[in-house]
């Protein structure tokens, strides 16, 4: 029994000191990615995102006559639609139509030589080879595609992740401080007309924090003053569904491909974000986080069942 205890316990460390080591390797990766990528892909998102939020406020300015479901509803089957489309013209759809071929004959051949050993093997190597080029044959156009689907994701979490604050509704806006860019006495809030602050910021732990009080209904420009520099976040006060600004992103990619809507920090401007905790979306369907599951599904579901249709396998 003492050996069954020593081998458990030693095996347990040993899985947990394997998993920190998968863990600090990944976590290795993605900084040396990121470092890669920030460069190239930070002034490509600020230069894109003002195009995709102005088409963005286009599309839903359309969609404004249905309910929020079905403007939803109507959004996910177009897009599937599209990446439809998008799929059948960047994906070989010969060489899919052959991998698969080939696993349904093997798949037959299992059947027909089941007592055959050698004949098994060969059809079950064949199956393996056949479905990892499927995989390739369907991995490539899935990365063209990754890129405008995270664009478009980011502009759907802007509307139904979060909703405007109402008027008289409370909430906090917090400034982020680069570490030793600034101190929180060098930063301060201008009063605005829509909005009713409710006492100085307090600092502490590298922030500032606001409390802030819905007023006027309106997009507002708020004016903060950081070291004697202007700078402007977005509050939106409304009661109907539109696009909010959780938060001023930095110059981080990462940051702008999440919050498109408002331009990246200035570098030498000494924060790292502004933050502005709006009110998650109430609904099952189109509420925050459950929309990202009814658009997949949705437009999944729109994509397989018109793939026979438009002739598209994958």
């Amino acid at each position: 029994m003492s050996v069954i205890n020593w081998v458990l316990i030693h095996g347990a460390e040993a899985v947990r000191w394997l998993w920190d080591v998968v863990v600090e390797f990944l976590a290795w990766l993605w900084g040396v990615l990121d470092g890669l990528l920030n460069p190239i892909l930070s002034p490509v998102l600020a230069a894109l995102n003002p195009v995709c939020t102005a088409l963005g406020d286009a599309v839903y300015f359309v969609l404004g006559f249905l309910p929020i479901t079905w403007g939803l509803v109507v959004l996910s089957v177009a897009v599937g639609i599209v990446m439809l489309f998008g799929f059948r013209h960047l994906s070989n759809q010969r060489a899919i139509g052959r991998a698969k071929d080939d696993i349904k004959a093997n798949l037959l051949a299992l059947k027909l030589f089941k007592d055959d050993l050698s004949v098994m093997f060969l059809c079950q190597g064949r199956i393996a080879w056949a479905i990892l080029r499927l995989q390739r044959y369907v991995l490539v156009p899935v990365l063209w595609m990754a890129v405008p689907m995270l664009l478009l994701l980011a502009q759907m979490g802007m509307r139904y992740q979060w909703r405007p604050l109402l008027p008289g509704e409370q909430t906090l806006m917090r400034v982020i401080l680069e570490s030793g860019a600034a101190t929180p006495s060098s930063v301060a809030m201008e009063p605005h007309p829509g909005i009713v602050v409710e006492g100085p910021g307090i600092p502490g732990g590298g922030e500032v924090v606001w409390r802030v009080r819905g007023g006027a209904l309106g997009r507002h420009t708020l004016r903060l003053v950081v070291d004697g520099q202007p700078i402007e976040k977005e509050l939106t006060v409304g009661d109907s569904f539109e696009r909010v600004s959780a938060l001023r992103p930095s110059a981080r990619w990462t940051d702008q491909l999440l919050h498109p809507a408002e331009a990246r920090l200035p570098q030498a401007g000494g924060l790292a974000r502004i933050e502005i905790d709006y009110p998650g979306r109430r609904s099952l369907l189109h509420g925050a986080d459950y929309w990202v599951v009814m658009f997949f599904v949705v437009s999944m579901a729109a994509a397989l069942a018109l793939a026979p249709v438009l002739k598209v396998r994958f």
